[in-house]
């Protein structure tokens, strides 16, 4: 795909990247939105059929990876496979993530676990393995996703996935002073209600209805819309900009 845009500052032609969650949802559509943009793109996903056939339909410089974000060996496995194949790593976005909507009173042992794992401990160990790649250059971008959820303690049975979203925010605060003298910048991504397969994970219409009320511009988000938020901290328009959460929640929250 062709960049979509004459700004230079969005540019990213050759930019070495990788998308985690990039079988669907934002993750597949910030590969997209990078792609057009000239990035040279890693999709990685669990789901390795699904993130197979999203690199297909991008085509060009783009290919898929599968990794679980579960396993800290697979996330330093995706590191390497993308130095050897390009060279380098300029931006991560980490949109993985996995949430299991209960009661409190159905919350197991094992499902914290499979939550902290993938949210909390998988960001972790991706974007530290990422930044030691980008030490070598003295630069680099690395983007996390947290969740409206982190700041509000979540909605409908998400009590667990807040809590590991929170976790992010520290996360990328903590990363962002540590790294800042490499050069490399860690933020983080907030979003709200998206239109994407993990907000209709057994939640009833009416439950989105009802949610979709709360937010002042009265609709809910695209992963598009998602997708040029993280273009935005990718690129050199962002280079002043760490340690900082960015809410993107059509006004529901206001902070």
């Amino acid at each position: 795909m062709g960049q979509d845009s004459t700004d230079h500052g969005l540019n990213l032609t050759g930019r070495r990247i990788i998308v985690t969650g990039a079988a669907s949802g934002i993750g597949r559509a910030v590969a997209e939105r990078f792609a057009a943009m000239g990035g040279i793109v890693c999709l990685a996903d669990i789901n390795s059929a699904g993130v197979d056939e999203a690199a297909r339909n991008l085509g060009g410089a783009a290919f898929a990876v599968e990794c679980n974000l579960a396993d800290p060996a697979s996330c330093e496995a995706l590191i390497t496979q993308m130095i050897e194949r390009c060279g380098g790593l300029d931006v991560l976005v980490n949109a993985g993530a996995v949430i299991m909507r209960q009661s409190l009173d159905e919350v197991l042992l094992s499902d914290i676990h499979r939550m902290v794992d993938v949210n909390m401990a998988g960001s972790f160990f991706l974007a530290r393995a990422a930044a030691r790649a980008m030490r070598a250059q003295n630069s680099g971008r690395i983007i996390l996703f947290s969740s409206q959820g982190a700041h509000t303690g979540g909605y409908v049975g998400s009590t667990v996935y807040a809590m590991t979203k929170a976790a992010v925010v520290s996360l990328a605060k903590s990363m962002a002073r540590e790294f800042a003298p490499d050069g490399i910048t860690v933020n983080a991504i907030a979003p709200g209600i998206v239109d994407t397969p993990m907000i209709r994970q057994d939640v009833s219409e009416a439950a989105l209805s009802d949610f979709m009320k709360m937010v002042p511009l009265g609709r809910i988000a695209t992963p598009r819309e998602l997708a040029d938020c993280c273009l935005f901290l990718a690129s050199d328009w962002a280079s002043y900009v760490t340690g900082h959460t960015l809410d993107v929640n059509g006004g529901q929250l206001m902070r």
